[in-house]
C-alpha cells in the first residue's frame, strides 16, 4: 500500500474516532503498522500511540493533531482513494 495513501487512512480512522486502527484492518503487516504510526507520532500528526519493541500495542488513545487536521485538509484528494480502498476491503472480507 502506498504509504501517503496509509497515512491518509490512519488519520482519516482516528479523525473519525474509530477505534479499529490496526495492522490487521488496513491489511499490511505489523512491521508496515508500526513505520507508519512512528512516523505520524514523530512528525506531529496524532499524539499517544502505545508501542514499544517495534511493535504498535493500542491506538485506543491517540488523537490526531491540528497537524494532522490539517494534512487531512491539504490531501483531500487522497480521500476518494480512502473510500474506494474501504469499499473493496468491505467487499473481500472472508
Amino acid at each position: 500500500m502506498d504509504k501517503k495513501k496509509l497515512r491518509y487512512a490512519i488519520l482519516k480512522k482516528l479523525d473519525v474516532n474509530e477505534d479499529n486502527v490496526t495492522a490487521d484492518y488496513f491489511g499490511i503487516t505489523g512491521k508496515e503498522f508500526f513505520e507508519n504510526v512512528i512516523f505520524l507520532d514523530r512528525e506531529g500528526y496524532i499524539t499517544k500511540p502505545m508501542y514499544g519493541s517495534n511493535m504498535v500495542y493500542g491506538m485506543g488513545l491517540s488523537r490526531i493533531t491540528e497537524k494532522g487536521e490539517n494534512y487531512l485538509e491539504e490531501n483531500s484528494k487522497l480521500s476518494k482513494g480512502y473510500k474506494v480502498a474501504k469499499e473493496i476491503r468491505d467487499w473481500i472480507k472472508f
